[in-house]
């Protein structure tokens, strides 16, 4: 395996003095997971967008994360399967994650996923998921298919070709 570093962050500058802290204890590993399920989530939110509303020049647009989300705040299959806060706080733990290089993601930091994921399937996931990653793969794989569902059921329906 190969071990990772990064250079010490300045921890405080006094009386001339510069004061040096070692990054330690970054899990590499869970963090890339994290930011690849985000991006995932992301392509599932831009294809959901462009079916919904084909005639609309979306990559001209360049909308952030966010203003996608806040486009999809009305969409709900149902309370039951309405994954869209959950995606919101995944942003916005994303968001605090990019401009804090000490963040860990902790299974509290992942409440709201791990309760939309009791909620649609009845089960109670606090008990069942016990690691980051293991969240993380099973909402962003229940919030894609259910995305993909109403992408595939409305490609279906309209006969829909996507310009590439």
């Amino acid at each position: 395996m190969v071990t990772a570093s990064l250079p010490p962050k300045i921890l405080d500058i006094a009386n001339g003095k510069v004061t040096w802290g070692r990054l330690e204890g970054i899990d590499y590993e869970t963090l890339g997971y994290f930011l690849s399920c985000h991006l995932i989530v992301e392509h599932y939110l831009d294809e959901f967008l462009r079916i919904s509303y084909p005639t609309l020049d979306w990559a001209a647009a360049r909308h952030t994360f966010g203003q996608k989300v806040a486009l999809l705040s009305d969409f709900k299959v149902s309370d039951k399967y309405d994954c869209i806060p959950a995606i919101k706080h995944m942003n916005s733990l994303r968001n605090r994650l990019s401009h804090n290089i000490d963040f860990k993601i902790e299974l509290e930091h992942l409440l709201p996923l791990t309760q939309y994921l009791t909620k649609a399937s009845g089960l109670d996931k606090a008990k069942e998921l016990t690691h980051p990653r293991q969240v993380l793969e099973e909402f962003t794989s229940m919030s894609c298919v259910l995305l993909a569902g109403y992408i595939s059921g409305l490609a279906n329906h309209t006969s829909f070709n996507r310009e590439k």
